[in-house]
């Protein structure tokens, strides 16, 4: 696995910012929060995507407990469900750890992203009704705010909402796949957006580009631009983490969305530079 080392709590998070997130999740919630399971799950979780919690680390439960002022039963829970998005690993008579950032996980994650949600979108744009598009200019109207101010945490529920509306005619395991993916892809989404400034400006220009094809019923355009939009965003994260690391999963979803002349461009606008499958496929078979 192509691990990336923990970063250290400069490069996540300064130390102000860190002490200002564990004591917004845990002193903003009611009185005995502790013993509430998605109240104990969402200030866990922001703790890890704001790098409070660094990747790599090994943490005790009775530290965390401790930490968030949680019950251990509540704990328990939303650790399993920390632990089913892969944000957290459970590790035999060491407690758990925080997942570490790690490229092939990122690289499977976009790859099933590309190809299930460009199939999504072929599917569902041509049925899409007044009230879907609608809908989808609620989610940009509520983005608007958040990229001019860069603000990643108000923009990630829009977000949310405005991808799964691109596959809301699709069967319901296939949505909740996609949803699945959508919520192990935020952390590298976050990474993305703490090292691009430019990347939530990306993202809503792209997004334009995709509601275009919507009011047009264009499944194909739309499954295009959704493929080259996700790709883009896993190309950006491996640029930015390991200039030597191939996405060959993703770029190989991508040429089978674009055609490989399109995903070669796509790839070159994202920085990847030239790639080649060799060596990929026996190192993912060893």
């Amino acid at each position: 696995m192509k691990m990336i080392p923990a970063m250290s709590p400069a490069e996540m998070a300064d130390p102000d910012e860190a002490e200002r997130v564990v004591h917004s999740a845990v002193s903003s919630t009611p009185a005995r929060s502790g013993d509430d399971v998605a109240l104990v799950y969402t200030a866990l979780r922001r703790m890890i995507l704001d790098g409070v919690l660094e990747p790599g680390v090994h943490v005790a439960q009775a530290q965390l407990a401790a930490q968030i002022g949680s019950g251990r039963t509540p704990l328990r829970e939303a650790l399993r469900m920390l632990q089913q998005e892969g944000l957290v690993l459970a590790v035999r008579n060491k407690g758990i750890r925080i997942a570490p950032i790690d490229l092939e996980e990122l690289d499977c994650i976009y790859g099933f992203r590309v190809a299930m949600e460009a199939a999504a979108a072929r599917l569902t744009v041509p049925a899409m009704t007044e009230e879907d598009l609608s809908a989808l200019a609620a989610t940009m109207a509520e983005m608007k705010p958040a990229v001019e101010q860069g603000d990643r945490d108000a923009f990630e529920q829009p977000h949310r909402r405005f991808h799964q509306i691109l596959a809301k005619y699709v069967h319901e395991p296939a949505r909740c796949r996609i949803d699945l993916d959508s919520d192990r892809a935020e952390r590298y989404r976050r990474l993305l957006m703490r090292g691009d400034r430019d990347a939530l400006v990306a993202a809503d220009r792209e997004h334009q580009e995709i509601v275009a094809a919507c009011h047009d019923r264009d499944g194909d355009r739309a499954a295009m631009l959704v493929a080259d939009h996700l790709a883009r965003a896993a190309f950006r994260v491996a640029v930015q983490l390991d200039l030597t690391f191939n996405p060959v999963l993703t770029r190989n979803a991508l040429a089978m969305v674009l055609g490989p002349d399109h995903a070669r461009f796509a790839e070159r606008r994202a920085g990847l530079g030239a790639r080649g499958d060799e060596g990929v496929v026996r190192r993912a078979g060893r």
